[in-house]
Order: C-alpha cells, then structure tokens, then sequence
C-alpha cells in the first residue's frame, strides 16, 4: 500500500514536472532580455562629508574647543562653598539666599578642520528615478548600451551636539543637508548569462550631472564664529537669582545667555553660497532581467567632485583676553585680522537597489 502511494506521488511528480517545464519553456514572457524604453526606482544609502574650516589672515588656526569649566568657587556669594548651588528661601526674606551657579570657560581649543570631530561625516539615504533606451549589439546579445536621464535625492543630518552649540559652527547640532543630483548617463552592459529564462550581467559607466545642496545652517554661517573666549569671564548669563537659564550643573550645550563678554566673534562675514556644481560619477553595479520585462539591480555611485558649498570673510581689529583689572576681565585690541569661514561638502559614494521596468 505504501509502495503503491510512493510510485503514485512518484509518477505525479514527473508528470506536474513535465507540464510546469512545458509551460515554462513555452510561455512567451521567458524571451530573451529586449530592446527597448524603460524607467527604474531606487532606494539609496551611502556618505555624505562636511568639512568646516575657518582661517586666520589664510591660515587655519586653533578655534575655541567650546569647554566650560565647573563653577568657580572664587565666585560663590559669601557664606557658600563650592558646587553649585540652588537658591534657597523666600526672595526678599533674611533666608533668602542666592545660587552660586558660575561657569567659565577654558582655553582648551582645536584645530578648526575639526576632522576628528564626530558628525562630519553621516549617512545619507534617499531615491531615485531614471528613465532611457537600452539596445543590445549582436545575436548573441552579450554587449549592449543605454542611455537614460536620471534623479536622485539624498537627505543626511550631520548632528553634532556639543559645547557652545549657539555660537560656534563647529558644533552644530541639527545641521540638515538634501542633495538633489540630476543629468544624463551612459551605461556599458555586459550580460554573463543570457538565457530564456533570465539574463545576468554587469554594468559600468558614466554620470554627467548637475549637483545641487541645501543647508539649513547657511544663515547661522553668515553670522561668524567665535574666534576666542575669555576664560576670566563668566561663560553664561546668570539670572537675578543666580541661576543658570539652561541648566544650572552641567550647561556643556547651552543654547541660551551666552555671555556675550566672554567670547570674541568676527561678526557677521560677507558671504556667498554655491548650491550648485557641475559633477561627473561612475556608476558601476550587477543585474538581472526575468520575465522580458523586469530588473532587479545593485549598484554604487562614486561622485568625484567636491562642493565648495559657503565661503565667508571679514577683516575686523583682533581681540584677546588682557589681564585681570581689579578682579575683573579686560580685553585687549589689536591689529587688523581677515577671517574666514568655508564648508564643503560632498557625496562620498552611493550604493542603491534599484527595480527596472522595460516597455
């Protein structure tokens, strides 16, 4: 009985076989890949690098590091020691007493290519579309071409939360860019396998491009950057009651009442901004066609050009930090002093999964 069942099953399988090979064979969608029109969408991941210099007369040159200190205990209302402390009491009341919440900053600093500072360089993700002819050269169908215009999109945010976020662009946090990349391109494509049933290969060849950013910090840029603090001076505004506004124990990223005594700035710097450059990619990858009319392929995209994207200048007189006057801070004026400030930015390669549809 179970003999019988096995030769059954056997002999049904043979069969189902046989006819799903006849309809696969004989199915006129198992053609060889075609000539023709087609359009393709892809999602799209890759690098994006920001690199922000700011240079003194040409040069680059050490920028604030954006440290605050722990509150200074020479500072401290009489009868309090040390830390931080909240106030106490009843305003306007003998109980009454006053934080001693003061913070100051250190003269640590960097040098402003800011290369080992995390958020340079962050992931980008985005999509394209792409639309062409492609033809095949020869019976064989081994070597074909096409040709195609194309966009793509990219969105990446090089977040970077750290000291002294309101006024040094160094720092940024929450700096958004979108990248729109847009032309024509050519591709070589070399089919490996070319059967019925499906075709594989790979593809290479080239972009040619306009290549447009945008920055939501390009306004913060325009306004300069801090050249120099102040260490003898109070880092941020305190309040009547000698609190802190943005936080009274640790405000290494404050956003607000910055003391505008305690640092030195270029004020704002004449600038211009570059959205828009010429570029040129290889674009190199592996596909398939099934069913006539279908691709799938995956591939990467190497921009080679850099955009030069803001450049600012100011020449204002330098200032620095003078000696302690009475136990207060002074500042010393010097000579005539260009600075300026450059960001450039660019695509460092994308890699994407894209489906093909011909006509």
């Amino acid at each position: 009985m179970i003999a019988q069942s096995l030769e059954i099953s056997k002999k049904g399988s043979v069969i189902l076989g046989a006819l799903l090979s006849s309809l696969w064979l004989t199915n006129p969608l198992n053609a060889h890949e075609k000539n023709g029109a087609f359009v393709g969408i892809s999602l799209e991941v890759g690098r994006a690098d920001q690199k922000t210099n700011a240079y003194k007369n040409g040069e680059l040159f050490q920028v604030p590091f954006g440290d605050v200190s722990a509150n200074d205990d020479g500072k401290v209302p009489d009868g309090q020691t040390g830390g931080c402390q909240p106030a106490s009491g009843t305003p306007g009341t003998p109980s009454y007493t006053k934080a001693n919440c003061v913070v100051n900053w250190t003269s640590r600093t960097m040098l402003s290519t800011n290369k080992n500072i995390p958020g340079r360089n962050q992931p980008m993700y985005g999509l394209g579309v792409m639309t062409g002819y492609k033809h095949f050269i020869g019976k064989k169908r081994w070597f074909g071409l096409r040709y195609y215009g194309f966009f793509d999109y990219g969105h990446t945010n090089f977040s970077n939360s750290r000291a002294a976020n309101a006024i040094s662009p160094f720092y940024l946090s929450d700096q958004k860019a979108d990248m729109y990349t847009y032309g024509f391109g050519t591709d070589m494509l070399f089919n490996i396998i070319d059967k019925p049933k499906a075709t594989a290969g790979f593809f290479l060849g080239v972009n040619f491009a306009g290549n447009t950013w945008t920055n939501n910090r390009v306004g913060y840029f325009k306004d300069g950057y801090v050249y120099g603090v102040n260490t003898d001076a109070d880092a941020y505004m305190t309040n009547a009651d000698g609190t802190i506004t943005c936080g009274d124990t640790t405000p290494a990223s404050c956003n607000v009442g910055i003391n505008p005594n305690g640092v030195y700035t270029t004020g704002k710097l004449n600038a211009k901004v570059n959205h828009t450059i010429f570029q040129f990619l290889v674009n190199v990858g592996i596909r398939t066609n099934i069913f006539e009319h279908h691709g799938i392929e995956f591939g990467i995209k190497i921009p080679t050009l850099p955009n030069h994207f803001f450049k600012g200048s100011t020449t204002i007189k330098e200032q620095s930090q003078g000696p302690l006057k009475d136990g207060k801070p002074t500042t010393i004026t010097g000579a005539e002093t260009n600075f300026s400030l450059t960001q450039t930015l660019r695509r460092q390669y994308s890699m994407y999964l894209r489906y093909v549809y011909t006509f």
